[in-house]
């Protein structure tokens, strides 16, 4: 049985069902709406109830985990007599990545027996989740923590995001495009190719008019 957990966080956009049935603890990325004092996760809000409230103008704000909240998950695996390798969110579109840093070394010095090891993956989505499900197939071969978490660091310069989205006006309230290229956009229907870059940052990368347009330009990438 192999003596190290591989973890995650939310962004990896994997179901909760599949991560408990991988055997995967992972702790929640949180939102707000509208400066609600309300802090949901993916668990508490219904996904119907989520888009519901963008659709009537709501503005949704994430938060990054917390060290806290990565100690407590670190620890119950350490107490166990396990290590610890997570694969965290892209650090160049969330801190979340340096709370289980921080968590980490805070650990090091109560557990000096164990080994924890935090990658950060540059992934976001179902990129952060493929690197997931590669790192438990190298696990399952029988790979050591140390050469799973060397193959992820290797593995993540050739993963590749590349994605469109329907509607400029979340690109603007996240401050991707300013208001008057949201409205523009919109009304001529032009949709941006956005690619995640080598230091984790989503950039523009392109642009289409209509959405089959769009698709298509993301299906060259793989001709």
């Amino acid at each position: 049985m192999s003596n190290y957990v591989i973890c995650t966080d939310s962004a990896c956009d994997i179901s909760d069902e599949l991560l408990a049935e991988w055997g995967v603890p992972y702790r929640h990325l949180t939102f707000r709406f509208n400066g609600e004092n309300t802090e949901y996760t993916g668990l508490t809000m219904d996904i119907r109830d989520f888009y519901a409230k963008m659709r009537e103008g709501g503005i949704a704000k994430t938060a990054a985990v917390n060290v806290e909240t990565f100690s407590n998950m670190f620890e119950e695996i350490l107490k166990e007599g396990k290590d610890v390798l997570y694969l965290g969110f892209s650090s160049g579109l969330s801190t979340t990545y340096n709370s289980a840093r921080l968590a980490a070394m805070s650990l090091a010095e109560k557990y000096p027996e164990r080994k924890i090891r935090v990658v950060d993956t540059l992934c976001a989505s179902a990129g952060g989740g493929l690197m997931v499900y590669l790192a438990l197939r190298e696990q399952k071969k029988g790979a050591s923590l140390d050469e799973v978490a060397d193959f992820a660091e290797k593995k993540k310069m050739q993963l590749c995001h590349w994605f469109t989205v329907d509607d400029l006006v979340y690109l603007k309230r996240g401050g991707r495009v300013s208001a008057t290229t949201a409205v523009v956009g919109n009304i001529l229907q032009f949709k941006p190719i956005l690619h995640v870059d080598n230091e984790g940052r989503l950039v523009k990368v392109g642009i289409a008019r209509g959405r089959r347009k769009s698709l298509e330009m993301i299906a060259d990438k793989f001709g």
